[in-house]
């Protein structure tokens, strides 16, 4: 495998390809960087989109070092993985439920719950998170990982054992949920827009299944891969 930075130079894109940038984003994006792999005829790579129109992407072969638009840094991608062995990741993903044959939005399938059931307000967006933390709860299950919390810091210690109970759920649970959007693609004027939804998950976690996590590492997790979701970024502690 490989993992490549990669940086879009927008000054090179033609006016109607601007306009495609910024109509269409996540669309263009996966367009263009496919031409960097132009022997292949289905996707066989996954990326995340960064600030000031950056990319990574993880490719079972290396991207073509030449291309109008890109400046491309590429280096092999062979991490030493072993059951026990604790991670810092970061994930963006767009977490779905399927009912009926229909997919929903995890987080907005929460808060139209919390909403029903009569919750206070005030407490829909920790509502929202908790039910993001619980598909990747369950997505770590399924993909050989298991979530690792920080410890509680001195003031909990301090506060003792009550405060700790009270609060461990609450604190646990809403630890790796850094952002939700909401995102909708215009690719032509006569076609129905794409909505989809991303979550963006900072944390550490736990590999409890090598095979199972490498295939979660190099495949992705979740849908819209094309998308720019899926693909989990790791490194080992500092």
């Amino acid at each position: 495998m490989y993992l490549s930075r990669i940086q879009l130079q927008l000054k090179k894109l033609q006016p109607e390809m601007l306009k495609k940038w910024h109509s269409a984003m996540p669309y263009a994006s996966h367009q263009w960087l496919w031409q960097l792999f132009p022997e292949q005829q289905n996707r066989h790579f996954l990326f995340r989109q960064e600030p000031k129109e950056r990319f990574f992407i993880l490719s079972s072969t290396p991207p073509s070092m030449q291309h109008p638009l890109f400046v491309v840094e590429t280096k092999p991608f062979r991490p030493s993985l072993e059951k026990g062995l604790t991670l810092d990741f970061q994930l963006r993903a767009n977490p779905v439920i399927t009912r009926n044959k229909k997919r929903h939005d995890v987080m907005m399938d929460a808060k139209l719950k919390a909403k029903t059931d009569g919750e206070a307000q005030e407490r829909w967006w920790q509502i929202q998170q908790e039910a993001a933390q619980e598909w990747l709860e369950k997505q770590g299950n399924m993909h050989g990982f298991r979530l690792v919390y920080p410890d509680f810091d001195n003031f909990a210690r301090w506060a003792g054992p009550e405060f700790a109970d009270s609060n461990t759920d609450v604190i646990a649970r809403s630890v790796c949920v850094d952002a939700y959007q909401q995102h909708r693609i215009v690719r032509r004027s006569e076609e129905k827009p794409i909505s989809y939804s991303s979550v963006d998950y900072t944390g550490s976690l736990s590999i409890t299944d090598v095979s199972l996590f490498e295939k979660a590492l190099f495949g992705g997790i979740g849908k819209c891969k094309g998308l720019g979701c899926g693909l989990l970024m790791v490194k080992r502690k500092s």
